[in-house]
């Protein structure tokens, strides 16, 4: 069953024309989202957020404020309740709905985690794969023994993803944690821009066996047609160890779990920030998976009445043009090999790109080539 448009949205890119059929926007489709092609033959198109702090650089509280939207559409959700980010593009978004809802509600039964393309040496709860991503596996992690006993006694499963096209990377990820909880009673699907119709959101509700919500800012449906003169693009070859174990460089707890709502006070670096900037603007730089702490400083920054951005590097590989005005190459800061990419950088701001191990700060130049300023944002780092 078709659902009334309010209104339709027609973007054209490089790969062809997108035609979006609005039917409900808490925030403005315009301030949320933008478009561009991406450099993978699987999937040509990409919808750029606005207000994630990835590709697009964000104001830090345009960014908060979405957590708030979508955390209180699932706080009132039976506890124990179980959220999980997708790597790497929705992991602040996933723990700031998580983190969100524990400060809304007062609730100490909330459980975070975030998927990895990383490997760690401890045990897999489960890994699924996202077939149109550049890079496809992901892994979840089992959480320390502490918060097993929430982790396997979850009543409703939050999953967050910047934006649902199809459903099935999630609809995937669902299913590998019903093996393992198969009394789970309630799961959300919860992101920016939803653009799943009726029916499918019926199909995907029938494939779980479960009350399935959709808790979005911005509900549609769209089409791609493309542009059959547009060479498809080849992904980026390089060559990479894709099997190394990264317990020594990983730091962030989010990957083996955490309790939302249990206080965060990121470490502040401003006295030697200040120094370098000058009185210039910032653009804080979270890397690839970390970037909720980074986010956090950048935040509190901007509450202390700094100009300040937020975004962070990516594996993601996005062609220049439509919304990709620059595109810087690097290899990346785990040591894999892997090309990562920082897209939009405001040249006038000064860089403070933060990474979640010191090891990183002498081992990736990011900074130095962009003649700025990094560090540890991990507290466990700090005293290393």
């Amino acid at each position: 069953m078709a659902t009334l448009a309010l209104r339709t949205v027609i973007a054209t890119i490089q790969a062809g024309q997108l035609t979006m059929a609005i039917q409900r926007e808490e925030l403005p489709l315009e301030g949320c989202v933008t478009y561009a092609t991406r450099q993978n033959p699987r999937r040509l198109y990409l919808f750029v957020s606005k207000v994630l702090g990835k590709h697009w650089p964000a104001r830090p509280r345009v960014m908060r404020d979405v957590h708030c939207r979508l955390a209180a559409k699932i706080a009132h959700l039976p506890g124990p309740m179980l959220v999980i980010g997708l790597a790497e593009t929705a992991t602040v978004l996933g723990r700031g709905v998580a983190e969100e809802a524990a400060l809304l509600t007062g609730r100490d039964d909330i459980l975070y985690l975030q998927t990895t393309r990383y490997q760690l040496d401890r045990p897999l709860a489960f890994s699924f794969d996202e077939s149109h991503s550049h890079a496809p596996e992901h892994a979840v992690y089992l959480p320390d023994p502490e918060l097993q006993p929430l982790f396997f006694a979850a009543r409703s499963l939050i999953l967050v993803d910047d934006e649902i096209s199809t459903g099935r990377t999630l609809t995937e990820l669902a299913k590998a944690y019903l093996a393992i909880n198969p009394s789970l009673e309630q799961i959300a699907f919860a992101c920016i821009t939803n653009w799943l119709n009726t029916d499918h959101q019926k199909e995907l509700n029938r494939r779980l066996e479960r009350s399935l919500l959709f808790p979005a800012l911005i509900d549609g449906c769209f089409q791609f047609e493309p542009d059959c003169t547009f060479p498809s693009p080849a992904l980026p070859l390089f060559v990479a160890n894709l099997n190394r174990n990264h317990d020594h460089v990983i730091a962030d707890p989010a990957r083996t779990g955490l309790m939302a709502g249990r206080g965060m006070n990121p470490p502040s670096f401003w006295e030697k920030v200040r120094m370098k900037a000058s009185g210039r603007s910032l653009t804080i730089i979270g890397t690839g998976e970390y970037a909720y702490a980074p986010f956090r400083m950048a935040l509190a920054w901007e509450e202390a009445g700094h100009d300040v951005l937020f975004q962070s590097t990516t594996r993601s590989p996005i062609l220049v043009g439509d919304a990709i005005a620059s595109r810087r190459e690097f290899l990346d800061n785990y040591g894999d090999g892997l090309p990562n990419y920082l897209y939009n950088l405001d040249s006038d701001r000064l860089p403070v790109v933060i990474y979640e191990h010191p090891a990183m700060l002498d081992l990736h130049s990011l900074a130095d080539e962009l003649d700025g300023q990094a560090f540890c944002g991990e507290t466990a780092c700090l005293t290393s």
